[in-house]
């Protein structure tokens, strides 16, 4: 390989290396690596920006209307911190009063308020197996 045909690899190498620590930086600001907890909206450097937040929905704060579900969400670190949702895509099954979701998208903290993009819901006991009745009677 001459030296010009080596020069063109490794510029070429180093484009396609920089466009994918871009992407991947882009996408980390965008989604998060992991989600937030609700407490950590208050430090004010999240205003305008997609979150995502991770909550317990509160009892009796569910609301359907025209613009979709309006909901509260409390910390899940036993923090009283709050936060209001809005979503107006397709609700999940599992979503009720009690349950753990994790929430993405814009938030303004002038009105608390999360307009999410994504609702996902998380219900471990649900899917905690049992023992199959064959294991049942063997160990009896």
């Amino acid at each position: 390989m001459n030296k010009k045909s080596r020069t063109r690899l490794l510029i070429a190498t180093g484009v396609i290396v920089a466009v994918f620590i871009v992407g991947v930086v882009f996408l980390v600001q965008k989604q998060g690596a992991y989600y937030r907890q609700v407490s950590d909206l208050a430090t004010g450097q999240y205003d305008g920006k997609n979150v995502k937040v991770g909550g317990r929905v509160v009892d009796g704060t569910i609301k359907r209307d025209a613009t979709g579900v309006r909901f509260t969400i409390v910390d899940l670190t036993g923090d009283s911190a709050k936060v209001n949702v809005l979503y107006s895509g397709q609700m999940p099954n599992a979503f009720d009063a009690g349950v753990d979701v994790v929430v993405i998208g814009k938030y303004a903290s002038s009105g608390t308020l999360i307009t999410a993009d994504q609702l996902q819901t998380k219900c471990p006991s649900k899917y905690k197996g049992s023992a199959s009745p064959a294991a049942q009677t063997t160990s009896q």
